[in-house]
C-alpha cells in the first residue's frame, strides 16, 4: 500500500534534518537534481536515495569528483568506495541498506511460543545480545536502542527474540530485530516486530526499517510487517 503524502512529508522532513539540509529541501526543486551536503570534517561519504531525491554527503573534494558519476553508480558500495579511496586510501565500505517505512500497524500475531511473554525490562535484551553473534548484534541496532521488547520463554526465562527502537529527529522510530540463533525460523521475529511497530505508532512515530542489501531476510520481514520501500543509503567510512 503506497504511503500517503502526509507520511511522506514527515519522512522527508526527518531525513532533511538528518542530512543537514533545510527542512523542505527534499520536497522542492527538480526531482532529478542531486543535492549535495558539504562537510569537510565528515568521517564518511554517503549517498542517500529517498523517494525521487538523491543526496550525496561528504568532504568537498569527494563531491567534486562525484559530479560526473551517475546516481546508479554512486548507489553501489564498490563504486562509492573507489571514488572515496582516491582521496582517502584507508576508506572502507560501511554498508548498503534499503530504507523502508510503515503507515499502518500490523495485526500482532499470537506468540509462536505457548509459554512466551513480552518483557520490556532491559535484562532479557542484554542476555540476548551476549548470546548472539557480534555481526548480528551490530546489524540489529539493539545496542543503541532507546526502547526494546523481548519475547521470553517463561518456562525457563530464555530470551528468544527482541526488537529495539531508536528515534530519528523525534519523527521516525527506527526498528531492528534480533533472534537467538537457536530459535530462528519459527516466526518469532514477526511477532516481536509487530509489537514494536504497534508501540511506535502509539508513541506518535512513523516506523522505519533498514535492511542490509546482503541480508534479504530482513527486508522480507519488513515487507511482511507492512513496510514499503522508500529508498536506500550507501556509506563509506573515510578513516
Amino acid at each position: 500500500m503506497p504511503l500517503t503524502e502526509h507520511t511522506r512529508q514527515i519522512i522527508r522532513l526527518a531525513w532533511a534534518r538528518t542530512l543537514q539540509l533545510d527542512d523542505f529541501d527534499l520536497e522542492r526543486g527538480d526531482p532529478g537534481l542531486r543535492l549535495e551536503v558539504v562537510d569537510d570534517d565528515a568521517a564518511s561519504l554517503s549517498f542517500t536515495r529517498l523517494f525521487d531525491r538523491a543526496v550525496l554527503s561528504g568532504p568537498e573534494p569527494l563531491l567534486d569528483r562525484a559530479r560526473s558519476v551517475p546516481d546508479e553508480q554512486l548507489a553501489d558500495e564498490t563504486r562509492l568506495l573507489a571514488l572515496a579511496a582516491a582521496e582517502h586510501p584507508g576508506a572502507r565500505i560501511a554498508g548498503e541498506t534499503f530504507l523502508l517505512c510503515s503507515e499502518e500497524p500490523p495485526e500482532v500475531p499470537p506468540s509462536p511460543v505457548a509459554s512466551g511473554a513480552i518483557s520490556f525490562e532491559p535484562e532479557p535484551v542484554h542476555a540476548l545480545l551476549e548470546a548472539s553473534p557480534a555481526d548480528d548484534v551490530a546489524a540489529s541496532g539493539l545496542p543503541a536502542a532507546e526502547w526494546a521488547a523481548t519475547l521470553v520463554d517463561e518456562s525457563d526465562g530464555t530470551p528468544l527474540t527482541a526488537a529495539g527502537r531508536r528515534v530519528q529527529q523525534m519523527l521516525l522510530g527506527e526498528l531492528g530485530v534480533l533472534t537467538a540463533p537457536a530459535h530462528r525460523g519459527r516466526g518469532l521475529a514477526a511477532h516481536v516486530g509487530a509489537v514494536a511497530v504497534e508501540e511506535a505508532f502509539v508513541d506518535g512515530l512513523v516506523p522505519q526499517w533498514r535492511a542490509a542489501v546482503e541480508a534479504p531476510a530482513s527486508r522480507r520481514l519488513a515487507h511482511a510487517l507492512g513496510f514499503v520501500d522508500i529508498g536506500a543509503r550507501t556509506t563509506v567510512t573515510l578513516t
